[in-house]
């Protein structure tokens, strides 16, 4: 059975070439491999990339251009041959990107849907309103208004741990997170993101890297919850702790908006409990809080324990430990990013 990853390039590929989220050109294959690099790649599968231009109306300059029938084979051959070679795949994936029209990218009518929002704003199209507005701005747009197959093919692309979004030149794919090592870690999704909207995240979140990559397990995981603690503070009322905040980012939870943020972890789940709120489980504020106690537990508080016999019983922690805790705090930002809940 194919692993997931081989179905998503699978589906990459059939999108591709099956749509025009990238408009069929007389060479439009040809430029976007020689672009990337990867002129060899393309002159190995040329025929199966040479775009289609059908004449209609005797004597007329008019035609219809189309992806070859065989293209989505040349594309599926290219990605998997280029699929344990992450920084080619990744520049060819950019240079795609780079040639998929705007206008095909969002939903029909967008900037109606935009006057609503902004209605001060004076008519344009959608690539004049990108011009205006500033980064973030635009990949909130790229969230809430893409289109079917924009999104299956985005979709497909967070499969391969990969997302597209807006940078300074234009649309762009970029890992969710770099390596964890501090070679190229800033160049990712996570990084650009934070670095934009919560600086002091970004510097919490490299720390908890650079520190990974000295094998400083505990302040690794001491790093990680300064980020979680620190990210939901930005949705707290004023006078209010961070817990606050993490309850309203996870207002999805059933009943989550009738309790107190700080009683949420004394409920025991019962489903035939007399008190009604122990009858829900509050997973997203669940999991986080969890994680948080873990960050604690193996960070912060590492150097706590229980006296026995006159000794500290410590917790031992590993670097093991410290990459389960990056990781996993890695995945409640991307969370966070791909819900637009802050």
């Amino acid at each position: 059975m194919d692993t997931l990853q081989k179905i998503a390039i699978s589906k990459i590929a059939d999108i591709l070439s099956s749509t025009n989220l990238i408009i069929p050109q007389v060479d439009i294959w040809k430029k976007i491999f020689n672009n990337a690099g990867l002129s060899e790649l393309y002159e190995s599968r040329a025929p199966q990339f040479t775009t289609i231009v059908e004449v209609y109306g005797y004597g007329s300059d008019d035609k219809n251009l189309y992806h070859n029938e065989k293209c989505y084979n040349g594309l599926h051959e290219s990605f998997k041959e280029l699929e344990y070679n992450r920084e080619e795949l990744l520049k060819l994936f950019n240079n795609i990107t780079e040639k998929i029209s705007i206008f095909n990218v969002f939903i029909e009518n967008i900037e109606k849907e935009i006057k609503k929002e902004v209605p001060k704003i004076k008519d344009m199209y959608i690539d004049e309103y990108l011009k205006k507005v500033e980064l973030p701005e635009k990949n909130i747009l790229l969230n809430k208004y893409s289109n079917k197959n924009f999104k299956l093919l985005r979709n497909n692309f967070n499969i391969l741990a990969l997302d597209i979004c807006f940078d300074e030149e234009g649309l762009c794919v970029l890992p969710f997170t770099g390596s964890i090592t501090e070679k190229d870690f800033d160049n990712s999704i996570l990084m650009q993101w934070l670095s934009l909207k919560y600086p002091n995240i970004a510097m919490s979140y490299t720390d908890a890297i650079k520190a990974y990559s000295n094998s400083d397990d505990a302040a690794c995981i001491s790093h990680c919850r300064n980020i979680i603690t620190g990210i939901f503070t930005y949705k707290k009322d004023e006078q209010r702790k961070w817990l606050d905040g993490l309850k309203k980012v996870c207002y999805k939870d059933k009943n989550i908006i009738n309790v107190q943020a700080n009683k949420i972890g004394e409920y025991n789940y019962n489903a035939n409990s007399p008190d009604v709120n122990a009858r829900y489980q509050y997973p997203r504020f669940n999991f986080i809080y969890k994680l948080y106690s873990f960050t604690c537990a193996l960070g912060a508080h590492i150097n706590e324990g229980n006296v026995s016999d006159a000794t500290v019983d410590f917790e031992d922690v590993t670097l093991e430990d410290a990459f389960m805790a990056l990781k996993a705090t890695e995945a409640v930002l991307i969370w966070i990013y791909q819900t637009n809940a802050l």
